[in-house]
């Protein structure tokens, strides 16, 4: 399925993924992957309205090579000068060496022109090789995984209902469920941070710390 697919599974909900390098831990919270300094902001080319080959050149790092489709489902954004506004949802790509000019193929065609001394952004898909949410998150919520899954696999991650998530902390029925600042892939109570992180879901039942508790998923 593309990525992001919806499943509806009587009162729960999930999202069609694929697993980072590591491999995926049941009833744990996962997160898009980090976007990169050398994504955003960057050197693009000047094109026409109708256009669906875009030049885009990553930064130099070695980290912000970008290996073959490694941007498949994921978005592209002109961010300052002309042609800026719009978001595309990008088809395909060859592999790009950062500081090197490579081309990325659009699914839908640009309805603004792009000028010279414009620059782009990209966006990896948001569950394409997810990764365990640190803490606290360092990028959007994905989905919870409800098995194990092989690194690089493909899964469904819920996203909403009546799910088992790693707890910490003391949480109180019907409160609401953040992820937490200090552990990785886990939920904790909202009042337990100064500000309210995003919303995982309301508690359904009460485990103790280092266990898994019920949770009502509202991430979507």
């Amino acid at each position: 399925f593309p990525l992001g697919t919806k499943l509806i599974y009587g009162d729960r909900e999930y999202r069609y993924a694929r697993m980072g390098a590591t491999a995926g831990v049941a009833g744990n919270l996962y997160q898009a992957v980090v976007p990169l300094a050398g994504h955003i902001d960057e050197v693009i080319g000047t094109h026409a309205i109708g256009a669906t080959a875009i030049d885009f050149t990553p930064a130099v790092a070695t980290t912000d090579d970008l290996t073959l489709d490694e941007l498949q489902d994921g978005y592209f954004h002109p961010n300052d000068e002309a042609g800026e506004g719009p978001m595309y949802k990008i088809k395909s790509h060859p592999a790009i060496t950062g500081a090197v000019l490579g081309v990325l193929t659009l699914i839908d065609p640009l309805v603004i022109a792009i000028v010279a001394a414009g620059t782009g952004t990209v966006l990896h898909n948001k569950f394409r090789s997810v990764i365990i949410h640190p803490g606290p998150p360092t990028a959007p919520l994905a989905g919870v995984a409800v098995r194990t899954v092989t690194a690089a696999y493909y899964c469904w991650l819920q996203v909403k209902g009546p799910c088992a998530v790693l707890a910490e902390g003391t949480l109180v029925i019907g409160d609401i469920a953040v992820p937490t600042a200090t552990s990785d892939g886990a939920v904790m109570p909202s009042a337990a941070i100064e500000t309210d992180g995003p919303i995982v879901g309301t508690v359904l039942n009460v485990n103790v710390t280092t266990e898994y508790a019920g949770i009502d998923l509202k991430i979507e």
